[in-house]
């Protein structure tokens, strides 16, 4: 096993551990119209309707239902069977057009081709070893024309952590790459349902790391963009909206 898949099925221990704990929307959530997307991620995809889609990281399905009720026609991908279990009894029970496939981004499907768009959303690349391999996977799976989209919480985000009202700490260096590191200080990093039993292997990453992958791949960036979320730095009060939160990365293959 090389060193990518041993951070990876580590991992998957502790997703399917905390899956429980992270239960999809109830099924009339999105009967009567509600959405878990953010109100511009459709904006930024917005002629999904007969396209074909592959959700990378789906976890519980929530999105890619939302994605499949506007007209895609989703496969989501989950690296915890226990999550795709949920996700697919969620597609059943609101009839939706998304199937869904329990494997790991780096040993993907082969069958798992010619998208017109994959997509991935917040708490996706701090989870990867390999950076270039992910990347060269979203290409190979795109058709020529295909559009890769990413909305990702900011590296800035997962450095720092909030010590008390108006106030910031570095936590973990901004720059560390492929080594694992652990948040020890701001618990709000962790993932929902973590206990102190279940351990991640979490990777953070520069957005110019993750933008030259996506170029090296062959990939030509349409969009970027870096925003505030407030909400995301809890109690650091105004100077929340002076520090980026999020960033979006729009690419598509030629």
């Amino acid at each position: 096993m090389d060193r990518i898949l041993a951070h990876t099925r580590s991992n998957r221990l502790g997703w399917n551990a905390i899956a429980p704990a992270r239960p999809s929307q109830p099924p009339e959530f999105f009967l009567q119209g509600g959405t878990t997307l953010e109100d511009w991620e459709p904006g930024l995809l917005p002629d999904v309707a007969g396209k074909r889609m592959l959700h990378l990281a789906c976890a519980n399905g929530n999105a890619s239902i939302s994605w499949a009720l506007l007209g895609a026609s989703v496969t989501g991908v989950d690296i915890s069977d226990v999550a795709i279990e949920a996700a697919r009894t969620l597609a059943r029970e609101t009839g939706a057009d998304a199937q869904f496939i329990a494997a790991d981004m780096y040993e993907m499907p082969s069958q798992l081709r010619d998208f017109d768009v994959i997509f991935a959303q917040a708490g996706v690349v701090c989870w990867l070893p390999d950076l270039d391999r992910w990347a060269q996977m979203i290409a190979d799976r795109l058709r020529p024309g295909g559009t890769f989209l990413l909305n990702e919480h900011h590296p800035i985000w997962e450095v720092l952590g909030v010590r008390r009202p108006g106030e910031v700490a570095v936590t973990v260096d901004y720059f560390g790459r492929g080594q694992p590191k652990e948040q020890t200080y701001d618990q709000s990093k962790r993932p929902i349902g973590w206990t102190p039993e279940v351990s991640f292997d979490a990777f953070l990453w520069p957005v110019s790391d993750v933008v030259m992958s996506l170029l090296r791949a062959g990939l030509r960036i349409e969009q970027f963009f870096e925003a505030p979320y407030p909400t995301m730095y809890d109690g650091l009060g105004e100077p929340a909206t002076w520090l980026p939160a999020v960033y979006v990365i729009k690419a598509t293959r030629e």
